[in-house]
């Protein structure tokens, strides 16, 4: 486990509008406005995207399962921002849902809004993260390493006023309880195997 501190700077509340994609819209409202770090929370209806749904197989690194959707979906969802290579990297997760059906997973290339879409974007200032690429998972991981601290405006600078350096945490003893009570995991494990 890794973490780091930093502070609240300024908070947007974004509309996206009937046919707008979500994605897009929000990759281009957060590099006009120089973000670089920060967390998304939206909630409104998507006519229609693609999303991971999970791995293949779960293994390391995974294969994703893409689902498409279609029809008016209500959605729900977080995000992260942190600097990557090429300027600051989004990652999403939402669920949507429709007359009694639900999907949960990443928001991957389209997210079509039907009606509206309202977003809170929070930004951090003073933290000490980007998102890089991890050769092992194959995945853009974030990295919480202490070196530097980006500031609200997106200039890197030295990690002397405010942010935290990164922390280790210990991971739990090996004969600590994990498990789930009553065979839950055997009940999840039979509902999520995928058909033969």
């Amino acid at each position: 486990m890794q973490y780091t501190e930093g502070q609240l700077g300024r908070i947007f509340v974004v509309r996206i509008d009937d046919g707008e994609d979500m994605l897009t819209s929000l990759h281009r409202f957060i590099g006009e406005k120089s973000i670089q770090a920060g967390s998304v929370l939206f909630l409104g209806a998507l006519m229609n995207g693609r999303m991971v749904t999970g791995p293949e197989e779960p293994v390391i690194p995974p294969t994703p399962h893409f689902v498409l959707f279609e029809g008016g979906w209500e959605v729900f969802g977080v995000g992260t921002i942190f600097p990557g290579e090429g300027g600051p990297h989004l990652h999403y997760h939402a669920s949507v849902g429709r007359s009694g059906h639900a999907l949960t997973g990443c928001l991957r290339e389209k997210a079509t809004t039907y009606l509206i879409v309202e977003v809170v974007i929070m930004v951090f200032t003073d933290l000490s993260a980007r998102r890089e690429f991890d050769q092992k998972t194959q995945v853009h991981l974030p990295v919480l390493d202490g070196n530097a601290a980006t500031n609200d405006d997106g200039a890197d600078r030295e990690d002397d006023q405010g942010a935290q350096p990164i922390r280790e945490m210990q991971k739990p003893e090996e004969n600590e309880e994990t498990s789930l009570p009553g065979g839950l995991v055997d009940i999840i494990r039979d509902l999520t195997r995928r058909p033969s």
